[in-house]
This record gives structure tokens, C-alpha cells and sequence, in this order.
């Protein structure tokens, strides 16, 4: 990372300070810097980009893309309207851009005229385990500290491509080397097989620490579907015959089913777990379809009734975890969305049969491009385990720690060799595995 000589002394000043909140990162959430930061790290801001660039890659060879973003870097243009303000997210920002990364503005919610940075490492151009991610994330940090934006800086004003409100006027920060306290959100994109979701969700809940999950309650939302939600044997599907990809899809089908209701407005069902689907449903489904027997909304029913493996929800069932009895509950639940005066309202019901008749993109990924588009965005998309030709879906991690221009190389590091660990783990598909447990079996008959 490049300093700017004007800052040198005043980082020099605070290096004590900075070196024990990179070493003590519990300690930088009771920091507060004024606009040199967002919120603590781990906790969500709510910022919600519609993600670009984050893939597929164009050989289906699996890729990683990174956002990071802040509000603690705003653009404004004062005089420029809501549509006009909306058209510039994920331009490119003073041509600021290097070997795969771009400088990119993303909306607010305070109001029209007002943009905030949001650095992309290119995912449909990054290779998983070629050291590119990292060499980008270093070409961002060096860029933000080679332009310690403020409010003072000597040309503040910026330009965004196709945007009808040119030039933009940097207000924040307000003060001269802020850069290096500056929080961002980091999200990370990437090809993951089921078994290795149905993991996280297993890390989640136990309080496992991952790169690729939040730092504070990483559970928030999640419901882990284990094989005793089976015990009841539901559309013929026997206990022990479940594997941990289907574990794995149900688990997040669960838990976004269990929150329709209370995803409203203008908030995107991605809001629900910090897991999310940037294929489409369907396109996931059918890496488990033929391990499936029967109609999925019934099974799912059948799934909801557990709040744990020995606990019913009665929310949605009565009976027992033996023989659970679904109220009708589910057939209430109802995604209804809405931004811009448009609205659409998806059943749980309705959108689970889509995924039932191979309709992609799905009746939710499809409801979601009334907010942006994010969930199942990248429609059927799919790319390879490394190292094999099995092509799995492409998942969104967000709500991840906060970085600073310190450690965004390390932490994109640490998080593309979780990605690289899950996918030596499960390079087969489970029905290989099993396939080959037979084969065994017969030859030492």
C-alpha cells in the first residue's frame, strides 16, 4: 500500500492505534470516526448492490469475484434526479481501473443526487487459485490510498460514465487522509457445490468461524436442514438415503421460505441469510432433482414443520417430529415486493412450483428484478469444480467482516482458500461417492 506524503506524519501518529485494531478486530467496533467508517465490522449497513461482474466466466472454469463497498466515500451531485442517480450504479468512476478491478459507484438510501464508491474485482475474468483475486485487491488498496479522496482534495470532482449529472463532487470524507480508517463491506461470488453450503450452514449455526460468513451472528435467519428432518420419511424419502447436497439446497430453501412474509417493500429476499443464490433456483434444484421423488411443495411443507431435528414450529405444523401435521400456514406465505411503483407478490407456493416445472428463471428470481435483480441473477449459470468438469451454481457471501486498504489483499486471500478447501473436499458429486461405495462393496463379494 502506497501513502501519500502529506499523510505519512499523521499515519505515523495513529500507527499504534491502527496496528492493535488490525490485531484486535473486536476493538475497532467501539472506534467511531465520524465519516471514516461505516459500522463495526461484521454488522450489515444495508448496503445492496445489484452485483456486476461477478460472473460467470466465460469457460465455465470457476471464478471469484469481490465488492467492496462503502458509504464512507459519497459522491454528489446536487441538482440530479432519482432515475437519473439510479442509471449511474456500477459505472466505472474517473477512470479508475487496473488489472482486473474497476472503481464503480452504487445508490444510497438518503437521496437522489448522492452515489457511494464501490470497488469490483472482476469475476468473469479472475480464476479460482491463480493468485489474481489477491494482485487485485493489493491494486485496490494501492489505488485508494494513491487518491485519498475528501471533501478538500484539490480536485474533488469526478466524472461517471453515461451519467446525465457530470462531474460528481466528492463530500466524503470531509477530512485529508481518511482512507485509512475507511470500512468497507466486502461480498465475494463464487462456484460452490451443496455439500459444501449445507458446511456453512453447519459452521453458522455451531459458531464456527469462515471467511466466508459474517463475523457477528453468522445464524441470523438460517434454518439447518439435517437428515432427521426426514425421520417422517416425507414423499417416500428415507432418512439415511439424504445426502448433504440435498441437505444443503433445503437448508437454504427453508430458511428463506420461513422469512417470505417479512420480506416487504423494497427490501430484496437476499436481506434473509448471508448466503445467496446468484444462480437461479431451478438451475440449484437440478443439481438434486433426480435425489427428489414428488412434488417439492409437499416435502417442503413437511421440512418446515421442524424448528430443530426433536422440536416442531407450530408456526407451520401440529403432531409430532415423528409424524408432523402441516397447518396450512405455508400456503399464506407471500414475497411481496416492491420499488419504483412496481410490485410483485410471489406466493412460496407459487414459486416453488416454478422450480417443480423447470421454469428458470424461477417465480422468485424473477419477482427480485423489481428490487435488483441480485437472487438467481446470473440465471442458469454454473461453473466447475476445481480441477474437474462438475459444474456447480454460483453463490453471493455477504455480509462479511469489514476490511480496510490493510488488509484487503489478506482478507480476499483468506476467503478464496476457504473456496479453494471446499472444492478439494468435494470434488465429487455425492452420487459418485455412493456410486463408488457400491462398486466396493460388490468387489469384495
Amino acid at each position: 500500500m502506497h501513502l501519500p506524503i502529506r499523510c505519512s506524519q499523521q499515519i505515523a501518529l495513529l500507527l499504534p492505534l491502527f496496528l492493535s485494531l488490525l490485531l484486535h478486530p473486536r476493538a475497532a467496533a467501539v472506534v467511531r470516526r465520524g465519516d471514516y467508517r461505516i459500522s463495526p465490522p461484521g454488522e450489515d449497513d444495508d448496503i445492496d448492490p445489484a452485483p456486476t461482474l461477478d460472473g460467470p466466466t466465460a469457460d465455465g472454469s470457476p471464478g471469484i469475484g469481490v465488492e467492496f463497498e462503502t458509504f464512507g466515500v459519497i459522491f454528489e451531485s446536487e441538482d440530479c434526479e432519482r432515475a437519473s442517480t439510479v442509471v449511474s450504479k456500477g459505472k466505472m468512476v474517473g477512470g479508475r481501473q487496473g488489472e482486473n478491478w474497476m472503481l464503480t459507484v452504487d445508490t444510497t438510501p438518503s437521496k437522489p443526487g448522492r452515489l457511494s464508491a464501490e470497488y469490483i474485482l472482476d469475476g468473469t475474468q479472475i480464476k479460482l487459485d491463480t493468485g489474481k483475486a489477491a494482485e487485485a485487491a493489493a491494486g485496490v488498496a494501492n489505488d485508494i490510498s494513491d487518491w485519498n479522496p475528501f471533501k478538500g482534495m484539490q480536485d474533488p470532482k469526478v466524472d461517471v460514465v453515461d451519467s446525465t449529472c457530470n462531474p460528481w463532487t466528492i463530500i466524503q470524507p470531509s477530512v485529508d487522509c481518511a482512507f485509512p480508517n475507511l470500512e468497507w463491506a466486502m461480498q465475494v461470488t463464487a462456484p460452490l457445490p451443496l455439500e459444501a453450503i449445507h458446511d456453512l450452514f453447519r459452521k453458522a449455526i455451531a459458531k464456527e468461524a469462515s471467511p466466508l460468513l459474517p463475523m457477528f451472528s453468522p445464524a441470523t435467519n438460517m434454518v439447518i436442514v439435517t437428515k432427521d428432518f426426514f425421520q417422517s420419511n416425507p414423499n417416500g424419502i428415507l432418512r439415511d438415503s439424504v445426502g448433504d447436497d440435498v441437505l444443503g439446497f433445503f437448508s437454504l430453501l427453508i430458511s428463506y421460505v420461513k422469512r417470505a412474509s417479512r420480506v416487504t417493500g423494497d427490501n430484496s429476499p437476499k436481506t434473509i441469510i448471508s448466503i445467496m443464490p446468484r444462480t437461479d433456483w431451478t438451475s440449484i434444484f437440478n443439481q438434486v432433482r433426480q435425489a427428489v421423488p414428488g412434488q417439492i411443495y409437499e416435502l417442503v411443507k413437511v421440512l418446515a414443520c421442524y424448528e430443530h431435528d426433536d422440536e416442531i414450529d407450530s408456526n407451520y405444523c401440529a403432531g409430532t417430529v415423528e409424524a408432523p401435521e402441516p397447518n396450512g400456514q405455508m400456503d399464506k406465505e407471500v414475497f411481496a415486493l416492491s420499488s419504483e411503483g412496481e410490485s410483485d407478490d410471489c406466493s412460496v407456493k407459487e414459486w416453488i412450483q416454478s422450480i417443480q416445472d423447470n421454469r428458470s428463471p424461477d417465480r422468485l428470481s424473477k419477482a427480485d428484478e423489481v428490487i435488483d435483480g441480485s437472487v438467481g441473477g446470473l440465471g442458469k449459470a454454473l461453473e466447475n469444480v476445481l480441477g474437474t468438469d462438475r459444474a456447480v451454481p454460483l453463490f453471493e457471501f455477504r455480509k462479511l467482516a469489514g476490511v480496510r486498504v490493510a488488509n484487503m489483499e489478506d482478507k480476499v486471500t483468506q476467503a478464496e482458500q476457504a473456496i479453494i478447501d471446499y472444492h478439494r473436499k468435494f470434488g465429487k458429486a455425492p452420487q459418485l461417492f455412493k456410486q463408488n461405495e457400491v462398486l466396493h462393496l460388490w468387489t469384495q463379494t
